[in-house]
């Protein structure tokens, strides 16, 4: 995982200044386990007392982007995002409860025409985690 000067560099990279505010609202999200929406993570922000406007959120989710710091998703028309501070890795995600799990398993062999250069990849599982599968089962809602 990046550490905090690694992060504080690649933003400054893209001129997006990490006051304190934005700091926390940063923590906030890189400790979430699952993904958020910008309004999810706005509400998550204000309900820890950060005072932070919902166009910061989505400056702050724009940058980390750019920087392959958050990994959006597109859920039933919804965008939700990840925080990811590591390394290339691969995600499995809940469908039910937007848990995010990392998994850094390789790749699986893909056929690749000898005159086409793939400069990088992205692969994403959707499903259910156990958890939810077992609340299924129970007939319970997660």
């Amino acid at each position: 995982m990046q550490n905090e000067s690694q992060i504080k560099v690649l933003l400054n990279e893209q001129k997006f200044r990490l006051t304190n505010e934005r700091h926390l609202l940063l923590k906030l999200f890189s400790e979430s386990s699952r993904m958020l929406t910008p309004a999810q993570l706005h509400e998550l922000a204000l309900e820890h007392q950060v005072k932070i406007g919902l166009t910061t959120v989505y400056r702050l989710l724009e940058v980390l982007t750019k920087t392959e710091l958050a990994t959006p998703f597109l859920i039933e028309g919804v965008i939700y995002y990840t925080f990811c501070g590591c390394n290339h890795h691969h995600h499995l995600v809940c469908l039910s409860c937007h848990q995010v799990l990392e998994t850094h398993q390789s790749c699986p062999t893909v056929e690749v025409p000898e005159d086409f250069r793939v400069e990088h990849h992205r692969l994403d599982l959707y499903g259910k985690c156990s958890a939810c599968q077992h609340s299924i089962e129970g007939g319970e809602s997660h």
